[in-house]
């Protein structure tokens, strides 16, 4: 009887359960209701929406946009996770288990396009904001190390002040 909802078009199984309006995503294998809150609409397709879940369709566009713009492969990509450890390069952090897909980013110099490797989304932010300019990286760990100074003797006379207070 499940065969019977299932509509045949052209040898290949578009998923159709007529009971329950619902689609197969062609990737993922997940069912969900026929809307275009679920799949992208798509004109060419007998049903008018697209075959793969927006979803899957939103990750197969993120990585094949970035692989595309870096002019690397999908086996770059995981060679150079595999040669970091899966890890930041700057920071260290593991990407499966605080950042990993959604906030790896490929690093690469602006001027020359190279990759440089991958980087979790905080230590990307700071090299962007830095403009790739190790001076201003390197004034910027002198003023945290010069106010961490100033911040412990501030914190020394004021407890001092406090004791002679009591």
């Amino acid at each position: 009887m499940e065969d019977e909802n299932i509509e045949i078009f052209k040898d290949f199984v578009i998923g159709l359960n007529k009971r329950n309006k619902l689609k197969q995503c062609t990737k993922c294998t997940r069912n969900f209701p026929i809307t275009s809150e679920f799949f992208y609409r798509n004109r060419t397709t007998k049903d008018g929406l697209d075959s793969w879940c927006k979803e899957c369709k939103k990750e197969y566009d993120k990585y094949h946009y970035q692989y595309k713009r870096y002019n690397i492969t999908k086996e770059d990509y995981e060679n150079m996770m595999e040669g970091q450890n899966g890890k930041c390069l700057i920071c260290g952090r593991n990407f499966d288990k605080i950042y990993f897909p959604q906030n790896t980013h490929i690093d690469h110099d602006h001027r020359t396009g190279k990759v440089r490797g991958l980087l979790c989304n905080n230590c990307n932010v700071i090299l962007g904001n830095a403009f790739d300019n190790p001076l201003i990286l390197i004034k910027a760990i002198k003023y945290l190390q010069e106010n961490k100074k100033k911040r412990n003797k501030k914190s020394i006379s004021l407890f001092h002040e406090h004791i002679n207070f009591l």
